[in-house]
């Protein structure tokens, strides 16, 4: 289940970086090319937390679990799943847009929404699959609350945001992100070392 999956997200987010392109082609200007990029680095940042974090950990827990607790675990991650793809759709149309209007003060509220809302479902799908592997809500929140915080303050920005500087935001929580989950995963590993020498 969790390979397929992983071939589905890798379509996904790969359409995702086909969107970036065609709208890059139908606008070919410095602020548009500065736009995809961080589009990209957006994309990139998304592929590799959910590669190197979320595919893992559930291929360990599911893995790990028997009978009628590993149905019950699939069933539930995968209406999880539903979301984390409709939030990379979302994301794909925001970044699309925010291309086209490179140019422009501002980007069209809607498009800040889809953009910036993907990236919040983004996070809260992952959080709610956490949460339903049984992490706990603390840890969950640590990383899943500025996920969604982030994302919401940059829709309040709109009107003040020019499309750059949303999508610079947006991948700069995605980074963020990533490099909290490499450090926790650095300070596990190095723990497990000392307790098994």
């Amino acid at each position: 289940m969790v390979e397929r999956v992983g071939l589905f997200v890798i379509i996904v987010l790969g359409e995702s970086v086909i969107a970036l392109v065609t709208s890059a082609d139908h606008v070919w200007t410095a602020q548009a090319a500065v736009v995809a990029a961080l589009g990209f680095v957006l994309l990139a940042a998304l592929w590799w937390s959910y590669f190197d974090f979320a595919a893992t950990s559930a291929e360990l827990v599911l893995g790990s679990a028997e009978g009628n607790r590993a149905y019950l675990l699939a069933r539930d991650v995968g209406g999880f799943l539903h979301f984390f793809v409709a939030a990379v759709i979302c994301m794909a149309a925001g970044l699309a847009t925010a291309v086209e209007e490179a140019g422009h003060g501002h980007l069209p509220r809607r498009a800040v929404w889809a953009l910036a809302g993907g990236l919040a479902l983004y996070h809260l799908a992952h959080a709610a699959i956490a949460l339903r592997f049984g992490r706990p809500l603390r840890c969950v929140a640590t990383w899943a609350l500025p996920g969604v915080v982030v994302p919401l303050l940059v829709v309040l920005g709109t009107g003040h945001l020019t499309p750059w500087q949303v999508v610079l935001l947006l991948a700069a929580e995605a980074i963020g992100r990533l490099l909290y989950a490499k450090a926790i995963a650095r300070r596990r590993s190095r723990e497990a070392r000392s307790r098994n020498p």
